[in-house]
């Protein structure tokens, strides 16, 4: 039997992911971004498989006229054109949820470290400055609000650690009513709302939880940051398109916030001279909330053996687009 042709752009996220899909596929590999090198590379290939900040746009959907299938080589599915995907029938794949423990960990770190003031702490112990302990302030986070803005996969694991683990007052926004996650909430002894200016105003932390899609890109911006009280911190663990960063700039730099800590910028990786890079009541790291070991093996494997599932002929287990089938089958036959 024959193997199929799967591009890969960039590495995955774990060896393991990489030896899977050389098992079952003849692999293409490259590090060139390039878009007319990738549209040359692609008009072979059944599959493609990739990470950012490698992009699938239209024109290398269309160079490729055999393929199958897409997959994101993690969770996120922003850089690829998956509207378009859709209307060629290609089926969009990713590995949801793999990588909700990781980033809600590391979510919680960024507003544990806000909270004890560790960063600044840590630069003036380097500098000798130990009366700093009788300088700068840190706060107990028992009986602080919490502010988590979605109520996915990854927040609900933010909002256990908080609420059980901290005991901090959680309340989680929601775009409409949902059952599930009402239970949910109401088991955690968690608050609900749809009243977005709530969690903004009332708040002591905000973590940001929703996807960036075309409706959610620059959703949080200076509207927002107005709302905030003085001593409140942001916390962006999701992704950077999501915030307006020119008026969380402004926010920071006139301390009409606290802080703030981003694991995710817009573009990424950022500019070296990006202005919030040197604000000193920020914490950046270079998104990285999803990537543990542990998270990484089960990314990688996970893509791996679903794409190759795809090329196969078997319905996916991970499909950023179902509407692609109908009755478990492609929309369109030629597929397989």
């Amino acid at each position: 039997m024959t193997k199929p042709k799967i591009l890969q752009i960039l590495s995955m996220y774990h060896e393991e992911g990489e030896k899977i899909l050389n098992e079952g596929a003849h692999v293409i590999r490259t590090d060139n971004l390039d878009p007319h090198v990738l549209n040359e590379l692609a008009k072979d290939v059944e599959g493609i498989v990739l990470r950012a900040p490698a992009k699938i746009t239209k024109e290398i959907i269309d160079a490729a006229p055999n393929l199958k299938v897409i997959s994101g080589a993690g969770v996120g599915l922003d850089n690829i054109d998956v509207s378009y995907a859709t209307e060629k029938g290609i089926p969009v794949l990713h590995a949801p949820s793999v990588n909700s423990v990781s980033t809600a960990e590391h979510a919680v770190t960024l507003l544990m470290a806000l909270s004890k003031t560790l960063i600044p702490f840590h630069k003036e112990m380097i500098n000798g400055n130990y009366e700093s302990r009788m300088r700068l302030k840190t706060y107990e986070l028992k009986g602080k609000r919490a502010g988590l803005v979605g109520f996915g996969s990854i927040s609900k694991e933010v909002a256990k650690r908080l609420k059980i683990g901290l005991e901090m007052d959680v309340t989680v926004w929601v775009r409409k009513y949902d059952e599930q996650k009402h239970a949910f909430a109401k088991e955690l002894g968690i608050k609900v709302t749809t009243d977005l200016d709530d969690i903004f105003q009332s708040s002591d932390f905000v973590s940001l939880h929703i996807p960036l899609t075309q409706y959610t890109r620059g959703f949080i911006n200076k509207s927002h940051f107005n709302l905030m009280k003085s001593s409140a911190y942001l916390i962006n663990t999701a992704r950077g398109g999501i915030v307006n960063h020119e008026d969380l700039y402004e926010a920071l730099k006139d301390k009409k916030i606290a802080g703030a800590a981003l694991d995710v910028f817009d573009p990424e990786p950022p500019p070296k001279d990006h202005p919030i890079l040197f604000c000193s009541n920020v914490i950046v790291t270079p998104h990285v909330g999803g990537t543990t070991v542990e998270c990484n093996y089960m990314m990688a494997t996970t893509v791996a053996k679903n794409i190759l599932k795809a090329l196969n002929g078997e319905v996916p287990d991970h499909i950023g687009n179902p509407e692609v089938f109908i009755n478990g089958s492609f929309q369109k036959d030629s597929c397989f």
